[in-house]
């Protein structure tokens, strides 16, 4: 399973853009466990392909999640106030655990 998470906004806008890629074959069992645990509860598959705030601010943090799992494929878009406490918390520990690309 492939992770690609591509953050933007806040005061640099897309010049500040940071991107993470993580293949979770490639990272030790229980990291790789957590974060598939995290992705799977927050249903990600079945979520909307936008979760952004109706009139965000220009310091908001946007986030672009796109998952790859053996065939299948999905995108979401989302700010962090909108998102399920699950992928709020795989947002924050794929900042906190993953360095930018």
């Amino acid at each position: 399973m492939r992770l690609t998470l591509t953050c933007t906004g806040g005061f640099t806008g897309p010049a500040g853009a940071q991107k993470r890629t993580v293949d979770l074959a490639q990272l030790p069992a229980q990291q790789a466990s957590e974060l598939e645990h995290l992705l799977r509860a927050s249903d990600f598959f079945a979520l909307q392909p936008k979760l952004v705030k109706e009139a965000p601010k220009s310091w908001d943090f946007q986030y672009d999640l796109e998952v790859d799992d053996d065939g299948q494929s999905h995108c979401v878009r989302y700010h962090l106030d909108e998102a399920p406490p699950p992928l709020k918390q795989l947002t924050e520990k794929l900042n906190d655990e993953v360095a930018p690309d």
